[in-house]
C-alpha cells in the first residue's frame, strides 16, 4: 500500500480536521485488522490442531510458539501492512544516565503494582456482583510451568517482540502527530491487545512509561530492558516462589505445619526459611521499589512534557478527532467485544 500524504494548513501549521481524522482512522483500521487477524488465525489453527494433533494443545512450549506464530507471524504483518501507510519519525538517540535508569525502573514497578491492584479490584467487584469467578490468564499461563519455559517465553522473547511492535513500530508511526499522541495511543493499544481486565490497567500504565522513554531517548533497548525485568519478576520469579510454597498452603500442608509447631519447631523454622522467607523478601523489595517509584514520579512530574510532531493535529476538537472516525470506532467495537467475552 502507498503511503498516505498529509499537508499542514498554512494558517495554523497543523493538519486539517479531516486529515487528522484520516490519520487516526488509518491507525484504528490497522489495530482492528491486527486483532481480527490474531483471533481468527488463533481459532482456525487451534481447531486444526484439535482435529489432527490434539495432544499438542497440552504442550507448554507448543502453546507459547503457537501464540508467537499467530500474533507476530500472522497478525502483525497484516497490522503493519496498514500501519506503514502512515509516515514515520524517530527521535535522535540519547543515552539515559544510570540514576535515571534506576529511577525509571522503580516507576515502572510502581505502575505495575498499582495497575495490578486496580485490575484485581475491578475483577473482584465483577465477581462479587455476578458470582462468576474469573481466572487470571497470567497465572494460568505461568503457574506450574517450568522455570526455564517461563524464562524463555515470558521474560525474554515476549518482551523483545512486544517492544519492537508496540514501541518501535507503533510509536514511530504516531510520532509525526506528537510525543503525547505516540505515548498515550500506543499505551492504550498495548493494554487493549491483552484482551482482559486483569492485564489492561498495568499493561497500559507501563506501556505509557515505556513509550515515553522510547520517544524521549530514541533507543528501544531501554524499554526492552525494563520489560524483561518486569516480566522476569512477575512472570518467572513470582510463579516459581508461589509454586514452591503451594504444598504448604494447601489444607493438608497447613495441618502438617500446625503439627510441626508442637512437635518440631526447628523443622517449622527451616520450612519458613527455605519456602516462605524468599517470597516475603521478594514482596518486600518489590514494595519498597514501587514506593520509591511513586516518590520519583511525584518529584519529577513537572519535567515531563510532550513535543509536537511534524504533523500536529488541530488543537480544537482533539477528542472527536481521535474517536469520531470509522477506523477507531471499528477498533473500539472489536476490543469491546473481546473484553466482554473475557468476562464470560
Amino acid at each position: 500500500m502507498n503511503k498516505l500524504k498529509f499537508t499542514l494548513q498554512p494558517e495554523t501549521g497543523r493538519l486539517s480536521e479531516s486529515d487528522a481524522k484520516r490519520y487516526f482512522s488509518t491507525f484504528g483500521v490497522a489495530a482492528c485488522i491486527f486483532m481480527v487477524a490474531y483471533h481468527l488465525s488463533n481459532y482456525l489453527l487451534s481447531y486444526a490442531i484439535y482435529l489432527f494433533a490434539p495432544w499438542l494443545l497440552e504442550n507448554a512450549i507448543v502453546g507459547h510458539l503457537f501464540s508467537i506464530v499467530t500474533l507476530y507471524g500472522i497478525a502483525f504483518p497484516f497490522f503493519f501492512l496498514f500501519l506503514r501507510q502512515l509516515p514515520s519519525d524517530q527521535m535522535a538517540p540519547m543515552t539515559m544516565g544510570t540514576k535515571d535508569w534506576w529511577r525509571a525502573l522503580c516507576v515502572s514497578l510502581a505502575f505495575m503494582m498499582i495497575g495490578n491492584y486496580i485490575g484485581n479490584f475491578f475483577i473482584s467487584y465483577f465477581t462479587a456482583v455476578t458470582g462468576n469467578p474469573l481466572q487470571n490468564p497470567v497465572e494460568s499461563a505461568t503457574s506450574g510451568q517450568s522455570f526455564w519455559i517461563n524464562l524463555v517465553f515470558v521474560a525474554i522473547s515476549g518482551p523483545i517482540l512486544e517492544e519492537l511492535v508496540f514501541r518501535k513500530a507503533v510509536c514511530d508511526r504516531l510520532l509525526p502527530l506528537g510525543e503525547g499522541y505516540a505515548v498515550i495511543l500506543s499505551a492504550v493499544l498495548f493494554g487493549l491487545v491483552h484482551g482482559n481486565f486483569f492485564q489492561f490497567f498495568y499493561a497500559a500504565a507501563v506501556g505509557a512509561l515505556f513509550a515515553l522513554i522510547y520517544v524521549k531517548t530514541g533507543r528501544i533497548r531501554y524499554s526492552i530492558s525494563y520489560h524483561i525485568i518486569i516480566n522476569f519478576l512477575g512472570g518467572v520469579i513470582a510463579p516459581w516462589l508461589i509454586d514452591r510454597i503451594s504444598p504448604w498452603i494447601s489444607e493438608e500442608g497447613m495441618e502438617e505445619l500446625v503439627g510441626m509447631a508442637e512437635s518440631d519447631p526447628a523443622g517449622l523454622f527451616r520450612i519458613w526459611q527455605v519456602y516462605l522467607l524468599p517470597l516475603v523478601i521478594y514482596e518486600g523489595i518489590f514494595l519498597v521499589a514501587a514506593v520509591l517509584g511513586v516518590v520519583f514520579l511525584v518529584k519529577g512530574r513537572k519535567k515531563i512534557h510532550f513535543l509536537d510532531g511534524l504533523l500536529p493535529p488541530p488543537k480544537e476538537n482533539r477528542v472527536s478527532n481521535v474517536f469520531c472516525n470509522a477506523g477507531v470506532a471499528a477498533a473500539l467495537a472489536v476490543f469491546a467485544g473481546i473484553f466482554l467475552l473475557s468476562l464470560l
